[in-house]
């Protein structure tokens, strides 16, 4: 497999592990005095004001229009809020939240019931644990720039598309409305499709349960910290040549 679709696979997998293990914390909201915006630090500043030196946001996911009801532990989500990537947004049956990201204006909608951790850590990411997103194109295009969906299933990346993503019990569906995607299963799965997926549908089964890729997860990161400290390994029982040696930890 070619290390960029491996390091894909995992990156997936990885991120697809969160989910099971992820912690609810404080929601963010706007602040309770008028006119005020929550920055995705959770610091309110007011509409339109440049904030101090040092205290600018950090790119994240501004929430355009809410309709039914959508929630970060417990707590309502409202428009205009600034989503930070940290927080995990729970969305009931037939709600949905349309979401626009501050420094690249990529939008997205997310569909409930769903469970979503948008923008992650201020990035072009998002981590679909179950439900459904939309993603629009034309918006937000720029050379080399990806949006990445980790899934539970594998990853979605696409650089200008129009997306339907489903991550339900099933597995993973994608359909490409515009433009194009790549779907990557996890490392051990195997599409039924040729990447770019273009104008169509691609499906991923339902993947293990959370507790064998966290397990799979934990033993991938001790082979490779095994495998490094053998690459400068001079002693008599090193193996192979150094090159022998670092090829075989780079995979």
């Amino acid at each position: 497999m070619p290390w960029a679709t491996l390091s894909r696979s995992a990156l997936g997998l990885c991120l697809a592990g969160l989910v099971a293990c992820s912690k609810r914390n404080g929601a963010l909201a706007p602040g309770p005095s008028a006119g005020a915006v929550a920055t995705a630090s959770g610091v309110p500043i007011a509409s339109g004001a440049i904030p101090p030196r040092g205290t600018e946001p950090k790119p994240a996911c501004r929430v355009l229009l809410v309709s039914g009801a959508a929630a970060i532990d417990g707590i309502p989500v409202v428009g205009g809020a600034l989503l930070d990537g940290e927080h995990w947004v729970d969305l009931a049956i037939g709600a949905s939240i349309s979401l626009r990201h501050t420094l690249t204006s990529r939008e997205f909608e997310l569909m409930g019931p769903s469970r979503v951790l948008p923008c992650r850590h201020g990035a072009e990411q998002l981590l679909l644990a179950t439900g459904r997103l939309s993603t629009s194109a034309n918006l937000g295009v720029r050379p080399g720039a990806e949006v990445l969906i980790a899934t539970p299933s594998g990853t979605v990346r696409y650089g200008d598309a129009a997306l339907g993503v489903e991550q339900g019990s099933k597995g993973l569906c994608v359909r490409v409305k515009q433009g194009e995607a790549w779907v990557e299963p996890e490392a051990e799965a195997r599409a039924a499709f040729r990447n770019p997926l273009r104008n169509g549908e691609a499906c991923l089964g339902s993947a293990a349960n959370a507790r064998a890729r966290l397990d799979r997860c934990e033993a991938a990161a001790r082979s490779a910290r095994d495998s490094a400290e053998h690459v400068l390994d001079s002693g008599l029982g090193a193996l192979g040549s150094l090159g022998a040696r670092a090829a075989a930890h780079m995979r």
